[in-house]
Order: structure tokens, then sequence, then C-alpha cells
């Protein structure tokens, strides 16, 4: 009897579209330049663009039913309140540690390299950069109010005024506390709610279900993506603000490939080769779409699926961390600070590094999993540091391709508190096969 021969891993088909993707997207850029904005070529930029857009919407789609179901039952699996209490608390514990050691290590870097001194400051000003505040940074009121308030109103926040709303507009945040608080209540009424229970529970089902349907495009999606994000990214950019890249890259490289994975040996137990195999398509979709909150659907299906974390671990770590652990935004968020500082010429002392360090921990807890919302919260470190608002407009023209790498170092850092809470809580299985999604 024949046997059916297998395809090409999900993993393998994304890399191809992102190899292909920057291939053709900087031979575009290379041979005509900056400025396709007419004929074919921007023709085909904007339909990509439409294309990686409509992927992304699919994901977004799944958001919200996906994260209030799996938390829903995540929590009423687990049993009673205090194992939710247990777990919760040392999901929390972990991510502070990391985001802690995350910024650490960005300043350390910073300061060891100093990108933002000797900087060729003519190829900066070739660029035309902007030292306007960014709309969505003033919107926040950032520099208006001190850091300290932004940061305490974002935990205030975190309670609904209204469940529907924070449905409706997709706050994620607002809609795990309702989601725990509903769960603990249900299970506080015993039968009464296994009706609700059972429902919740085919939805979550469902919403698993679609994520397997529209991964089926992501390859194609993610190609033309990547393709229309580095039609745009010009080499001016790059080479003005290299240094500075580099700093940023170097410790996202330290923190995702040496720190985490030392926590994933010593705590969790587990290979990072492995777990960094298992987690391989959602990592590149979080770096292709900058949007950890887009690849949540993924990352959670990875995550049961292919390294082998129960879903009532996962289910629960994963949509929380999303959400308030940034590692890679509070890494760059710190190498940013002092590079903006250095080129400023304005010499931060040990003490105001410090407050760098402490607010750029904080601060991440507050960015929302959607691409440039580092750019808020680096408003709010700015302004602790004493520095001006401007200067984020020093470091824009290269934003969107750091926001991809940081983003897909969220992504992995969250994956290893799943298995690091899982290990402590033997609630990790071999895997029998090796699944598509």
């Amino acid at each position: 009897m024949a046997t059916k021969k297998k395809g090409l891993d999900l993993q393998w088909k994304i890399l191809i579209g992102i190899v292909g993707g920057i291939s053709l997207g900087i031979g575009i850029n290379v041979g005509m330049g900056a400025g396709i904005d007419s004929g074919p070529l921007y023709a085909m930029k904007i339909f990509f663009q439409y294309g990686g857009d409509i992927f992304i919407r699919l994901l977004r789609m799944l958001i919200v039913p996906l994260v209030f179901a799996s938390i829903y039952m995540a929590v009423a699996n687990l049993g009673d309140v205090r194992t939710l209490g247990k777990i919760g608390g040392k999901t929390i514990a972990y991510y502070m540690l990391t985001t802690a050691l995350a910024v650490l290590a960005g300043l350390i870097v910073v300061n060891i390299i100093n990108p933002g001194i000797g900087i060729d400051k003519e190829a900066l000003a070739a660029l035309n950069i902007t030292t306007e505040v960014p709309a969505k940074v003033s919107a926040q009121g950032v520099g208006e109010r001190s850091a300290f308030i932004i940061i305490v109103d974002t935990f205030v926040n975190m309670i609904p005024k209204n469940a529907a709303g924070a449905f409706a507009t997709g706050n994620i945040l607002q809609i795990i506390f309702f989601t725990i608080f509903l769960a603990v209540m249900s299970s506080t009424v015993g039968r009464d709610s296994v009706a609700l229970t059972n429902v919740i529970n085919s939805i979550d089902r469902i919403m698993q279900k679609g994520i397997m349907a529209i991964m089926v495009i992501a390859p194609y999606a993610i190609f033309m993506l990547v393709t229309a994000i580095f039609m745009d990214l010009g080499f001016a950019a790059l080479q003005a603000l290299g240094k500075y890249a580099a700093t940023v890259l170097l410790g996202l490289f330290l923190h995702g490939f040496v720190t985490l994975p030392i926590l994933v040996i010593v705590f969790g137990r587990y290979n990072p080769i492995k777990l960094f195999k298992a987690l391989a398509p959602a990592i590149m979709t979080a770096w292709s779409t900058a949007s950890s909150a887009a690849t949540l659907p993924m990352t959670m299906s990875n995550l049961e699926k292919r390294a082998g974390v129960e879903g009532r671990i996962g289910n629960f770590v994963l949509p929380l961390g999303a959400t308030i652990n940034m590692d890679g935004t509070a890494l760059y968020e710190s190498v940013a600070v002092i590079f903006i500082a250095q080129l400023l010429g304005v010499d931060l002392t040990m003490g105001m590094q410090i407050v760098i360090f402490i607010t750029a921990s904080l601060a991440a807890v507050g960015a929302a999993a959607i691409p440039g919302a580092g750019l808020v919260t680096m408003g709010i470190v700015l302004t602790a540091a004493g520095l001006p608002l401007d200067g984020i407009g020093l470091i824009l023209a290269i934003d969107r391709i750091l926001d991809q790498f940081r983003t897909a170092i969220n992504v992995w850092g969250d994956a290893t508190a799943a298995v690091v809470v899982g290990r402590a809580e033997n609630a990790i299985h071999d895997v029998v096969e090796d699944t598509q999604v």
C-alpha cells in the first residue's frame, strides 16, 4: 500500500515565504529606489499590503472569542480559586523577572556600544526626519501626565466599566479580567453553570478549527506582507541608524537566545531548541505581522499541539503574556531612550538610568499587543527620564523593522513562561505526532 508523501511543515513554508518576500522586496527597492509611488510596482505593493492585511484581519477576528473561551475553560479546568491564584502568581512573577532581565540586557549593551555617540549627523539629516510627536503618543497624554500616573491608570483600567464595551473594542486586558471573574463565579454556582460551560467549550473548539483553516494561507499571506514591507524599507535609514539597530538586535539576541533558554533549561527542564522548533510558525508569524495579539491564536495552538503544554496552562498564560509581557519592547525602549539621549548630547547619570530601568519594566506592561505600541510606552520612559518626546522622531525611520524583531521576542518569551509554569504544574506531556499547526 502506497504511503502518502508528507509535505513541508508549516514553519518551513512560512520561512520560504519570508525569505522570498525579503528578497523580492529588497530587490525592487534597490532597483527602483524608495519612491515607488506609481505604476505597476506600486499597484503590486498595494495588492500585497491588502493581502497581508486580510490575513492579519482573519487572525484578529478570532482573538476576542478565542481569548474569552480559552481563558474561561482554562480557569474552569483548574478546579478551584487557590490553584488559579498559584498559577497566576507564578506567571506574573516569571513575567516580571524576564522583563527586568530584558531591560537590564538592553542597558548593558547600549552603554557598551554607545550607538548615539559619533553618529553621522549629515546622513541622519538626509532622512528628512520629523521631530513631531506621533499622534498615537500625544493621544495618550504622554508628556502631560507623569509616568507614574499613566502606569497606575493602566492597572486600574484592567477592570472594565462595561464588559460589553471591552469585547466591542477588543481590550484584551479587560476581557481577561472579566473572563476570569466570570469563570470563578461560575465555579461557585456548581451545576447551574454547566450549560454555559458547555457552550463556551464549543466556542473554544470552533476557534481552534478556525486557526487551522486560516493557517493554510499563512505562507502566501506572509510572503505578500513581507514583500510590501521591504519594498518601502530604504537603505538610507539603515545606513544612518545602523549602529543603533545593531545594538537593539544584539540585545534582543542575547535575551532571546541566552537568557530565556537558560530559564527554560533550569526552571522548565525543557530543551529550548525543541521548544523553538515547536513555536517556529508562531514566532515567524509574529516577526512578519509585528503583532503578538494577531499571533496569539497560532501561539496557543503551537504550544499545545507541538510543544506538549496542556491547554489549561497555555490558554491562561499566553493571553496574559500577550498583554502584559513585552520583553522585546522593554529592551528596545531602554536602548532607544539612551540612544536618543546620546544623540541629543544629554549625559544620563546612573540614577537616571535606574529610573529608565524601573519605568521601562513597568511601562512595557501597558504596551498594547499591536504594531508600533512601543512608541507610546517609549514616550512614558522619555518623560520619566526628562527627555523631549520629539526624540521619538529620530528613530521612526526604522521602527517598523525593529518592531518585527521585538515582537518575535515577545512571543518567544510568552512561550517560555508557559513551559516554566507548565513544568511547575506537571502539565507538560510528550507530543506523539508533530502536527502542522
